[in-house]
């Protein structure tokens, strides 16, 4: 059963004419023809008696009609519902970020998309960068705010919002806190606190240091900036961390002659029509977008 059948059939029902049908549903006569053939073949019973010039209805095609106005009815209250969604984000969105982007970059964006679209339901996952690329990938998420990874897999599409600059961080009382610039050699002969292995900003450090990454005397590993930055307060060890996390229970310096960042922004799979909520956000965070080039 097809709704052109269903819409044909309520046009001659209501007009009794095969002709006139055809005229208000601007098709031919032998398509409306066809269409009522076919759907007495699917439903088994004579819908229409053909007296004279009119075609009216059998006992069977009155008791079908209100069923296929129902039918109708339903469709137009889907493409109505349907409509509005397409106008206005409404339902949930489900999105995944990381911690450290959940405390430093989302918070003024997801207020102003609350306020702008109240109506939407915020479904936060937090999650490691690696972990939501790979959500994406497998049509688990539609949209993630994560830590961009340097080699994208070929399923992703990937835009940066903002510029993480990632600066050695160290206590005040370390013993290499007076130098303003830093020998990546004179990191080695201290302990440090870094990223877990995997993670997409180890993966930065490890290409800082190069040929020299083994001799990198690591006294703990974490996924979590926040950890690593209550640890290198404490002068457990340096670490290397995104510049806007250093406030006065750090020192930070840079590495002479590096310059070293990490993009962070919007991950989504191509080829996927994305929703009209995650549209919204991903305007919002453009919106937000560093102004320094990308």
């Amino acid at each position: 059963m097809q709704i052109n059948q269903i819409t044909a059939f309520l046009a001659v029902a209501e007009l009794e004419s095969f002709s006139l049908a055809a005229e208000r549903l601007h098709i031919t006569q032998p398509a409306v023809s066809k269409r009522i053939r076919q759907l007495e073949t699917n439903i088994r019973v004579e819908l229409f008696d053909r007296i004279g010039k009119r075609s009216v209805l059998t006992p069977n095609g009155r008791l079908f009609k209100p069923h296929a106005e129902r039918i109708l009815q339903e469709l137009q209250s889907y493409r109505s519902s349907l409509s509005r969604q397409q106008q206005t984000p409404s339902g949930s969105l489900s999105f995944a970020t990381s911690h450290h982007i959940g405390l430093h970059r989302l918070p003024q964006v997801l207020r102003d998309f609350k306020i702008r679209y109240p109506q939407v339901d915020l479904d936060l996952h937090f999650m490691d960068s690696e972990d939501a690329c790979a959500a994406i990938a497998n049509n688990e998420l539609e949209l993630a705010i994560v830590t961009l990874p340097e080699l994208a897999d070929e399923k992703l599409e990937c835009e940066a919002v903002w510029i993480d600059d990632l600066v050695v961080v160290m206590a005040a009382d370390h013993e290499l806190a007076p130098l303003r610039d830093i020998e990546p050699d004179q990191l080695l002969e201290h302990t440090s606190i870094l990223p877990s292995q995997g993670t997409f900003t180890r993966k930065i450090i490890n290409n800082l240091f190069a040929g020299s990454k083994d001799r990198l005397n690591i006294v703990l590993e974490t996924n979590y900036l926040e950890t690593i930055k209550v640890m290198v307060s404490a002068n457990l060890g340096w670490s290397i961390l995104p510049q806007s996390m250093v406030d006065s229970s750090l020192t930070s310096h840079r590495l002479r002659g590096l310059d070293a960042y990490r993009p962070l922004g919007i991950v989504t799979r191509k080829k996927r029509t994305l929703s009209l909520s995650s549209s919204a956000m991903i305007e919002l965070l453009r919106n937000s977008r560093d102004e320094r080039p990308l």
